[in-house]
């Protein structure tokens, strides 16, 4: 079954996908939301609460396309020196690369889900609407393992580009 994607492997791309089509969404609400505050400026109605919004759905917006960016190795990705190494070195270097990146985002997302928790009990809410500012943070730090599952899998199956 050459060319079968693993049920895991399948089930995070969906959640990625998921995850970037709520991103997609709420960009498109944010610039709608704020075109109308504008309009509703102009004559002097504007929209309350809406730098609360723009303030959240920002970190939303870059949190939640994470996932999928790290799928379609969108991010900026510098080979220099793996391009030129003997291929045991540079998929060492790969796999050691990915290992921090993983690393690095376990410990954002724990840190995420701690300080939700923190804003939940504390009971922390935006000044003007009154949201919770806790899902935000458990939204991220989910968005967070899912790249981790994303460079898991980079780690396991890159090979690297050889120009020569």
């Amino acid at each position: 079954m050459a060319g079968t994607e693993h049920p895991g492997v399948r089930a995070a791309r969906l959640v990625g996908a998921g995850l970037e089509f709520v991103a997609g969404a709420v960009l498109v609400f944010v610039m709608v939301l704020t075109g109308l505050d504008i309009a509703g400026r102009m004559f002097g109605r504007p929209i309350p609460g809406t730098y609360e919004i723009v303030s959240f759905s920002g970190g939303l917006v870059v949190g939640l396309a994470m996932p999928v960016t790290s799928w379609a190795r969108g991010h900026v990705f510098v080979d220099l020196v793996t391009a030129s190494a003997p291929l045991p070195v540079a998929r060492f270097l790969h796999g050691l690369t990915r290992a921090l990146a993983i690393t690095l985002f376990i410990l954002l997302a724990w840190g995420l889900v701690r300080m939700g928790a923190d804003l939940r009990d504390a009971g922390e809410t935006t000044a003007v609407l009154g949201l919770a500012f806790y899902p935000v943070a458990w939204a991220l730090a989910g968005a967070f393992l899912v790249s981790c599952l994303s460079l898991a899998h980079d780690a396991l199956t890159w090979e690297p580009r050889r120009d020569d």
